[in-house]
């Protein structure tokens, strides 16, 4: 049998602490002490004996986690898939998990074959103990109601080109936001507020810049309208009440995406 006809596309679905990582694509860049997930993933091949790229469905900053990415890589095997997932595991330790490893068709592609994904971001006003500082936000906000309402400002079909960060590249900026609440939670014994944000797709940055003008509305830092205005475009970068600043990147995590 052939190497080619042992080719196949595998699929991960990961876990990762993106504390440890500097973002999760590939980057370019003479520091090499902080790697990318994916350098660090792509590594744990090698070490296996498994030389490839891998896709995945979408890119997460530095600093934010993910409890379900969902990965893919084109390998010839000699080993089960359960054989994989150990070895694999073994060096992934303790910064990502395989929860899940499968195979795919041949033209499976984890980025442009997902229709939607799903972000939950947590914060709190509390002080938190240092072990926490990497996973939960902590930063001030206002009335409740306000939040969630500004939040439920961003569903539906909109063009979010001010809602992108800056030097970003898409060919456009449509996206469909599908799922937009929030709701409290104890985590840790820690009294939290988690945001749950799903769309068919989101720019760089976008969930960040969305949570950060909800969070300026719910103290009345900007109005209702200004979300409004900025939503439908009808401001500039230049306007004071242009949101460009990002909620922390640790309370935000990939919870899901879906094919």
């Amino acid at each position: 049998m052939s190497c080619s006809i042992l080719r196949r596309n595998i699929a991960c679905i990961i876990a990762y602490d993106g504390s440890k990582f500097y973002g999760f694509a590939r980057q370019n860049r003479k520091d090499t002490d902080i790697v990318t997930v994916v350098e660090f993933f792509e590594n744990a091949l090698r070490n296996i004996g498994i030389s490839t790229y891998i896709i995945g469905s979408g890119r997460t900053d530095r600093g934010v986690h993910a409890t379900y990415q969902v990965i893919n890589f084109h390998a010839n095997l000699y080993m089960s898939l359960s054989k994989m997932r150990k070895l694999l595991n073994d060096r992934l330790y303790p910064f990502v998990l395989i929860k899940q490893i499968y195979e795919v068709g041949y033209t499976f592609h984890a980025r442009f074959d997902a229709k939607a994904r799903f972000y939950k971001y947590i914060f709190t006003k509390e002080d938190i103990l240092p072990f926490y500082t990497n996973y939960i936000a902590r930063l001030d906000y206002g009335d409740v109601n306000l939040l969630k309402l500004a939040l439920l400002q961003f569903m539906g079909e909109h063009d979010f080109t001010l809602f992108k960060k800056s030097g970003s590249y898409t060919k456009h900026c449509v996206r469909e936001i599908i799922k937009a609440n929030i709701f409290p939670a104890k985590i840790h014994n820690i009294s939290c507020l988690v945001a749950h944000i799903g769309a068919n797709g989101f720019l760089r940055s976008q969930v960040r810049l969305i949570l950060q003008a909800c969070i300026y509305v719910s103290l009345n830092k900007i109005r209702l309208r200004d979300i409004i205005n900025q939503i439908s475009n009808n401001m500039d970068l230049q306007d004071r009440r242009c949101v460009r600043k990002l909620v922390p990147a640790c309370g935000l995590y990939l919870t899901k995406v879906i094919y």
